[in-house]
Order: C-alpha cells, then structure tokens, then sequence
C-alpha cells in the first residue's frame, strides 16, 4: 500500500520519469498532493511551433505525434487510462547524480527545446488500494542534434544514480539506476531500472525503455509502486508504438 508520507519521493521520481502534466495530474488524483522542488517543473509554455531551418532533419509535429500514439485499447485492460497535454518543462539544468539521470530520461524535461509532444498514462487502481501501478508513453519530437544526445546521455548517467540518499520531508529513501538489455529497436535504444528504497523497508521500481526514430524519442515507462520487482514495459507495446512512429516518420517523408 502507498501511504500518503511516502507521496513526496513517489513524485520525485513519477513527475520525473513521466511527462510534467500528465504526472501532475496523475499525482493529485492518486500519488501525490505535490510535489518536491527537485521533480521537474511543470509549464504552460507550448511546445515550439516555429518551421524547422530548411537544411534540418524534419520533425513530427504535435497533430502528427497525436496520430501515431498508442491508444486506451494499447493500454493493460481495466486500467485507467488518460491522455496527455502537451505542456512541457521550463528551461532547466541537467543536475547530478540520480536528477541528472531522470532529468536526461524524461526528453520533455526542459533541459532541451520541445518542439512537439504526445503522451497517453494508464494507471492500476487496484480494489482496495492494496496495489498500484502506472503504465505510460510519451512521444517527444526534438531538434535532430538534441534528440541524437539524450539516449547516449542516459547512459553516461546511469553509473552516477547508485545508492543515493533522497530526502523528503521525514521520509528518506536509497535510489539506484541500472541498465539493461534494450530493445534493439529505432536507431537506438537503451533500458533502465531506477530503484527506490525507503529506509521503513517499503520500496518502488521504475522501469524505462527510450527509444529514438529520427527525431523522436518514445519513452515507455512501467512504475511499480509495491515492490522492488521491475515490471518492464509490454514489449509489444513498445515495438507498436515505434512501428507506428516510423511509419508517420515515412508518411513525412
């Protein structure tokens, strides 16, 4: 069960790992009544609208990323299900350690400019509130060098997050990150596991899969809030929503 002492670090890390609104949203019904300073902010600044230069790789817009996203009947049945905004993280820096991580996994961040984005969340009610869990993917479209650094920059960051102390209010917890085996899909991918430990012996795992097309990242991304077991994204989910993301990539020619 997730008490409500425990709500500052789950969305530390949800708000990090999902994108801001849809996190936000999620936290004020479920997870969490706020949120802590170090989770990325949210905003109502607009993704780009601005025409790519003409000698730049061209991205999918937000119309265009909608269309491509998976939809509620993607989503684990009986869950549910809600549809992302398209408001994004204010300008920020990357941070360090486990922030510098979760900061380069979520695309939507604000370390980097958005030019477009689409996400859709489903979450586990569980009856009685004895479990919970969240399952979503977010579709973030990035000017071509900024969305060729992301994935590579993941990974330089894993080795940072391991074992770090977070502090919340009078809740303290142990976080560490691992990669492992990807996809193998887009041009490129990269897995990771991010565990959070509290120190009353409750724990939560993420698990998060980034894959880049072009200039898209999809982020799929499984949270278990009961355990220290890491329910990874549906695998074919995910090889779906990159089918469906180089297909509209193709359509743009």
């Amino acid at each position: 069960m997730v008490h409500a002492h425990a709500r500052g670090t789950i969305a530390l890390l949800v708000v990090a790992l999902f994108s801001a609104t849809t996190a936000c949203t999620v936290a004020a019904d479920v997870v969490a009544a706020g949120s802590p300073s170090q989770a990325a902010p949210s905003s109502s600044a607009a993704p780009s609208t601005a025409a790519p230069a003409p000698d730049a790789e061209p991205y999918l817009t937000t119309r265009e990323l909608q269309r491509a996203l998976l939809t509620k009947a993607d989503m684990p049945k009986g869950w549910v299900t809600r549809m992302g905004s398209n408001d994004v993280g204010r300008d920020r820096g990357e941070g360090t350690g486990c922030e510098r991580l979760t900061t380069h996994a979520n695309p939507a961040s604000g370390l980097h400019p958005v030019e477009a984005t689409a996400d859709i969340l489903a979450s586990d009610p569980a009856g009685g509130k004895k479990a919970y869990a969240l399952f979503g993917v977010s579709l973030t479209s990035l000017a071509s060098g900024d969305a060729q650094r992301v994935i590579p920059a993941v990974r330089d960051a894993v080795p940072g997050c391991s074992n770090q102390q977070q502090t919340v209010d009078d809740l303290s917890a142990t976080v560490t990150a691992r990669e492992i085996q990807g996809p193998g899909l887009g041009d490129e991918s990269v897995a990771i596991v991010i565990t959070t430990r509290v120190d009353d012996g409750r724990s939560w795992v993420h698990s998060v899969v980034l894959v880049r097309v072009g200039t898209t990242l999809i982020r799929a991304a499984h949270v278990n809030l009961t355990g220290a077991t890491p329910h990874h994204p549906d695998p074919a989910a995910v090889r779906k929503q990159v089918e469906q993301v180089a297909a509209a990539v193709r359509a743009k020619g």
